[in-house]
């Protein structure tokens, strides 16, 4: 969606719906004002209908004339007798619709042809008669009140245009503000765009201007430069992660492909040469197929493929590492300390993870150094901690630690290591819905952090990016 678009769409909205509000205020102002009219004819109506009823009634049985019939008091109201000879007091208005207005009692006022509003007294019972000029008197049936609505249909009319004029010119000042607001507001956007456009052509170093006072688009701006700068650090860490990569396969590949040269160039002819040759070509041959297996796990686990998933004694997995770690290292001083901790996951990879962390432990710190492994936990979560008695790392090294083929002092690096070991034990633990921090000191620890198995959770025997 163009920055165009925004702007026609927001004002055209904002303008249809002031347009609506005001359609609206005033079909309810012409309503009002046309039911207060009634209500005030119909009160007037009302007024001297009940002034000539009481009149007539207060003096019984009399004659009246046409004189008597008007109330000084209602110039807008008109009165009809009704006789038995016909109507009275018409005074040319449509009589003959007047006359047929049927009452009988009280009555409330009515419409009639659509000009009249009209209210009907039954006089049949009152002994009222009328005496016309000639003499003649004749009985009075009921007595009409009546006043014509063109006054009120002219008066209606009249508000209705001051209130219709009104109104356009309040619609047009509103979409005329809103298309001020609106430019005003999406004013930025241009620039935004035109900055963003470069980014995608490659500028990784344009960012989207802030400081352009509305909130919304500031918010926006610094997410947006948030994620160019998150996005510029991923591709250089990719690259990194290429380049470290491709320095750790070159190295054995370059003293594997030195050797097999030499072989070619008739430089082993010794059969012991030869054999001592061919081991270091095994030897860097593993270490390229250790680093392509690590490197392939982790892989795995960022694309967030499901590892195997059954339950996990953590005890187990722990014993079973100690043992292998006596066996290759029987100087060194180890102690477990475990109770059962159940958690789901991988026991191959949770093995790994705690192998990776022991082996860390054995070849960063001097032989003299006492390593400790403890299991235990709680109801929801589990842990693993590996402590080592050695010097501890550097404070500076911290941040970095989990970073892939990140090594610290190389006094502290044991030669033939691929920098992967706890990259990898930090990628198993997120893929295992857990964690895994350090703290250093006088000695190191690494907790490695794991969801506490529930019997109500799913079980499976493994999933597509279960490994063989």
């Amino acid at each position: 969606m163009t920055v165009r678009s925004i702007r026609a769409r927001l004002t055209i909205t904002l303008s249809a719906s002031a347009a609506a509000v005001i359609a609206l205020s005033f079909a309810a102002s012409v309503a009002l004002i046309s039911a207060f009219l009634h209500h005030r004819d119909a009160g007037q109506l009302r007024s001297v209908a009940a002034r000539l009823e009481t009149g007539f009634t207060a003096i019984g049985a009399t004659v009246i004339d046409e004189r008597a019939l008007r109330d000084p008091t209602a110039n807008s109201v008109h009165t009809m007798l009704v006789t038995t000879a016909g109507p009275v007091g018409a005074d040319g208005l449509d009589a003959g619709a007047l006359t047929g207005l049927a009452t009988a009692g009280p009555a409330e006022p009515v419409t009639v042809a659509d000009r009249y509003l009209a209210l009907g007294i039954d006089m049949r019972d009152r002994g009222l008669r009328y005496r016309a000029p000639d003499g003649v008197e004749t009985p009075a049936l009921r007595i009409v009140v009546f006043l014509d609505t063109a006054d009120r249909r002219q008066t209606t009319l009249g508000i209705v245009t001051v209130i219709a004029g009104a109104s356009t010119v309040a619609v047009a000042v509103f979409i005329l503000l809103a298309v001020l607001i609106v430019g005003r507001g999406l004013a930025p956007l241009p620039a935004m765009a035109e900055r963003a456009e470069r980014v995608a052509a490659g500028d990784r170093t344009r960012r989207l201007p802030l400081g352009r006072g509305d909130p919304a688009i500031e918010r926006l701006a610094r997410t947006v430069n948030a994620a160019f700068d998150a996005q510029q650090d991923a591709e250089h860490r990719m690259r990194a992660f290429i380049a470290d990569a491709s320095h750790e396969l070159r190295n054995p590949l370059t003293a594997a492909t030195g050797w097999v040269e030499l072989y070619l160039n008739g430089g082993l002819s010794d059969e012991g040469r030869l054999t001592d040759a061919l081991q270091r070509v095994d030897n860097d041959l593993g270490r390229m197929r250790q680093l392509v297996d690590e490197l392939a796990l982790l892989a795995r686990t960022d694309a967030g493929r499901p590892l195997e998933q059954q339950p996990v004694d953590l005890r187990a997995v722990a014993e079973d590492v100690v043992a292998d770690l006596r066996v290759i290292a029987p100087d060194r001083r180890i102690r477990l300390e475990a109770e059962s901790a159940v958690v789901l996951g991988d026991h191959a990879r949770l093995s790994q993870a705690l192998r990776n962390l022991v082996g860390n432990a054995v070849q960063h710190t001097p032989p003299d150094a006492t390593i400790t492994v403890t299991v235990g936990g709680s109801t929801g979560e589990h842990r693993i901690q590996v402590a080592d008695t050695g010097p501890g790392i550097p404070p500076e090294h911290l941040p970095h630690l989990f970073e892939r083929f990140w090594r610290g002092d190389p006094a502290r690096t044991a030669p033939g290591g691929s920098g992967l070991g706890l990259s990898i034990v930090q990628s198993i633990a997120t893929a295992h819905g857990g964690s895994i921090r350090v703290a250093t000191g006088a000695g190191t620890v690494f907790t490695l952090t794991l969801p506490a198995f529930r019997h109500t959770e799913q079980v499976s025997a493994g999933g597509p990016g279960a490994d063989p």
